[in-house]
């Protein structure tokens, strides 16, 4: 009975585990809410949408992360049960990528506002330059303008 207790145990320190990204996406979202008001750009359904696409990304990673350590945890726990070996049984696996996350998520917090600004200013830079090669018609220019900002688009997805 000793080796179900032990399991049970660990199902909710896993459970802990794979709970924690979320508090941390859910505290990048309202940071960038907050630089998003103090930029004074509108609140869009977009940023939800991505908010909602990296949950997705992360757990896919994760749940096979909780996979890998299954597997070592049931190793572990036959071992212990059948051939008496002491070794915890524990989901390190599982706790170094939410580790990682955690690490993604507070850089992300952490980053200013300005930073952000300047990269936009980066890109509309870029779009004004490739605007000067095109001088010839106002056909070319917005040519170049769908252009570049499909570029652009492309790249984030």
């Amino acid at each position: 009975m000793k080796g179900l207790d032990e399991l049970f145990v660990v199902a909710w320190m896993l459970f802990g585990i794979l709970l924690t990204p979320l508090f941390f996406i859910a505290f990048d979202f309202w940071a960038g809410t907050r630089k998003a008001k103090q930029r004074g750009e509108p609140l869009m359904s977009d940023k939800y949408k991505r908010t909602v696409d990296k949950v997705a990304r992360y757990y896919n990673a994760l749940l096979a992360l909780v996979v890998v350590d299954c597997m070592q945890m049931a190793g572990i726990w036959y071992l212990d049960n059948y051939y008496d070996y002491h070794i915890p049984i524990f989901p390190f696996i599982t706790l170094l990528g939410a580790f990682g996350v955690a690490a993604i998520e507070v850089k992300s917090i952490y980053e200013k506002a300005e930073d952000k600004e300047r990269r936009e200013m980066e890109q509309v830079a870029t779009l004004v330059t490739e605007i000067t090669k095109h001088r010839i018609e106002s056909t070319e220019i917005a040519r170049a303008v769908v252009e570049f900002l499909n570029k652009n688009k492309e790249e984030k997805e």
